[in-house]
C-alpha cells in the first residue's frame, strides 16, 4: 500500500498555519558592506573623497549634500545627462560618476555570496494558500540548523546545507508520535482505522528517518525562492507495518524571508 504524497504534504503544511514554538527572533538582514541589501538595487557607490550629491530639479542639477569619504549607498538606477551619469541612491539623491566615487554592480555571483552567508533568519513557506513558518537558527558553514513551526504547539528540528545556489533542508519528526500521526492522517482516507495510525506514528517515531524535506534556490533575489516540498512516500503490508518509505513527489512552494 503506498499513499499520494501530495496529499500527505498539504496535511503538513495545513497543521502549520500559526506561528508557535519557540518563538526565536533572528536577524534576517543581508548586509553588503555599509549597505543592507533592498529590493531593486543594482550596485552601489564607494565614495573616495568627499563630494556632492545632486538632486535633479527640472532640467537642472542642483547640489543637495555632501557625501563623506568612505560612505556608502545604494545604487537604484543610472541616469545619463549629456557626458554625465548619475546614479540613482534612493530619495531623489544622486551621485555623479567621477574619481571621486566607485560604482560596484551587484552580480549574481555577489547576490549567491551574501545570501549564502546570511540565511539566518525567519522564513515564511507558502504553498497555495498555505503558510508556515520556519527559523534558520543557526548557521556553521554550510550546514544550517533550526525550527520547522508545525501547529500551534510544536517545533520539529530542522537541520540542512547550502550547496552552491541550493539550499536544502530537512524537517524532523523524532520521537515525537503526536506529530506524526496528524501528519499521517490522510491514511483514513485509503480505510486505516484510527488505531492503527497510531500504532504507525509509533513505528516511525522509533525509526528516526521519517522526515519532510524542503528545497529551494537562490536565483536574483535574498528574501524570495522558489522551492520545493517533499514528503516520504509510505509503504504499508496487510498489517499496516512499514515496509518502506521513499521520498514523494515533489510540490512546488514559495519561500520568503521575512525582514
Amino acid at each position: 500500500m503506498k499513499h499520494a504524497s501530495q496529499m500527505a504534504a498539504a496535511i503538513c503544511l495545513a497543521a502549520a498555519i500559526a506561528l508557535g514554538g519557540n518563538g526565536q527572533t533572528v536577524d534576517a538582514s543581508v548586509q553588503w558592506g555599509q549597505v543592507q541589501w533592498k529590493q531593486g538595487m543594482i550596485g552601489k557607490v564607494v565614495i573616495l573623497r568627499d563630494t556632492p550629491l545632486y538632486r535633479l530639479n527640472g532640467a537642472a542639477w542642483q547640489s543637495a549634500m555632501t557625501a563623506k569619504q568612505g560612505r556608502e549607498y545604494r545604487v537604484y538606477s543610472q541616469k545619463r545627462a549629456g557626458s554625465a551619469v548619475y546614479y540613482s541612491l534612493g530619495g531623489g539623491l544622486y551621485a555623479k560618476q567621477g574619481d571621486a566615487i566607485q560604482y560596484v554592480p551587484f552580480t549574481k555571483d555577489e547576490l549567491l555570496a551574501l545570501v549564502a552567508r546570511s540565511l539566518k533568519g525567519q522564513y515564511i513557506l507558502q504553498a497555495g494558500n498555505e503558510s508556515v513558518p520556519f527559523v534558520i537558527e543557526r548557521q556553521k558553514g554550510n550546514r544550517l540548523f533550526g525550527w520547522y513551526l508545525y501547529g500551534q504547539n510544536m517545533s520539529l528540528p530542522l537541520e540542512g546545507r547550502i550547496d552552491g545556489a541550493t539550499v536544502t533542508l530537512s524537517i524532523f519528526f523524532n520521537d515525537n508520535a503526536e506529530a506524526i500521526a496528524d501528519s499521517i492522517s490522510y491514511l483514513k482516507a485509503y480505510n486505516v482505522p484510527k488505531e492503527e495510525i497510531g500504532k504507525i506514528a509509533e513505528q516511525l517515531a522509533n525509526s528516526g528517518d521519517y522526515a519532510m524535506q524542503l528545497q529551494f534556490s537562490i536565483t536574483n533575489s535574498p528574501e524570495q525562492f522558489a522551492g520545493q516540498f517533499r514528503f516520504l512516500d509510505l509503504y504499508l503490508n496487510d498489517r499496516y507495518d512499514v515496509v518502506k518509505m521513499t521520498i514523494g513527489q515533489p510540490m512546488d512552494v514559495t519561500v520568503k524571508k521575512n525582514d
